[in-house]
């Protein structure tokens, strides 16, 4: 029985590190040196090359560094039948929650505008804005959408949420669903947090028609995945106004290419996807516990539906 062990653009030895604490009785191979394919039972990933994973006879799970299996099941010759298991990670969760908080004060509090006050050496403190006025709508209520939700509930902001399927009733805010009730929510959004995965329901979900139905002046923060936005449209609504300023973690080209117009916009603040990175010890201590529920044929946690797209 071994793991293989597959991570782009990381630096491997805390991981390595970690599996051996975690699983220590378990051969682990570390990608692309791999002497023998048929022992490997487990393939912990972060965008492995294409084509590869079909070459592992004996494969009983596909475990994903990340909360998103994008980079998986973008390839086209994956194992349909190895189940797709998600990283359920609470350091993971805590750090897009901080994330999250962080651009939701700069926005609220327009900390923003103070940077050209700072340029032209103006003092002009901006009047007090309660939390209890600012009106926040998370899309996406899977663990890491409520967690930020509920964050920001906890600090006193107006906090709705809206989700592509309908939810058992949800206690602490108001939730929405469905394409029919996208206007609605967004109609009384300041905010806008997409947390959404990306699906075929999802992809190009915030285009410029959609996008239109928030506020004058709203604010966006995206850190689900770039294909959900429509970028082009997202410029054209900066442009005009529509949207006063955008936050984006995630793209749909990554990493994003030098001459995106993105990149220059006055109105937009870019990070490189690094909203929600791993902490190797927590991670590999959430994906042991996972490969010890499938030795022990126990279902693991959270694992990704093929009918959902998540």
């Amino acid at each position: 029985m071994a793991i293989l062990l597959s991570l782009k653009d990381t630096e491997l030895e805390p991981w390595i590190e970690s599996i051996y604490k975690e699983l220590g009785s378990m051969e682990l191979c570390i990608y692309p040196d791999i002497q023998d394919r048929e022992v490997i039972e487990y393939a912990i990933v972060w965008k492995h090359p294409h084509g590869d994973l079909k070459n592992y006879p004996n494969l009983k799970a596909i475990l994903s560094c990340g909360a998103g299996v994008d980079h998986i099941v973008n390839d086209p010759e994956y194992p349909k039948s190895v189940p797709i298991v998600r990283l359920h990670d609470e350091k993971l969760s805590q750090d897009m929650c901080l994330y999250a908080l962080h651009w939701v004060l700069h926005f609220h509090n327009d900390y923003y505008q103070y940077t050209d006050i700072q340029h032209t050496r103006h003092w002009n403190p901006q009047p007090l804005k309660l939390p209890e006025k600012c009106r926040i709508g998370v899309m996406g209520l899977g663990t890491i959408g409520k967690k930020i939700a509920d964050t920001l509930i906890g600090f006193d902001f107006i906090v709705s949420g809206w989700g592509a399927t309908k939810k058992p009733e949800m206690e602490s805010l108001p939730y929405f669903y469905g394409t029919e009730q996208v206007s609605a929510f967004l109609s009384t959004i300041d905010i806008l947090i997409n947390v959404l995965p990306l699906t075929t329901k999802t992809n190009n979900l915030l285009d410029k028609r959609t996008l239109k139905r928030l506020p004058r002046g709203a604010f966006i923060i995206n850190i689900g995945r770039g294909g959900i936005v429509n970028e082009a449209d997202l410029i054209s609504l900066l442009d005009d106004g529509h949207i006063r300023g955008a936050t984006l973690d995630v793209f749909a080209t990554e990493p994003l290419p030098n001459n995106d117009p993105l990149w220059s916009h006055p109105r937009v603040y870019i990070t490189p996807h690094i909203a929600g990175q791993n902490n190797p010890q927590s991670a590999v201590s959430a994906i042991a516990k996972n490969i010890i529920r499938l030795e022990n044929s126990e279902e693991p946690f959270p694992l990704y539906s093929h009918s959902k797209g998540y």
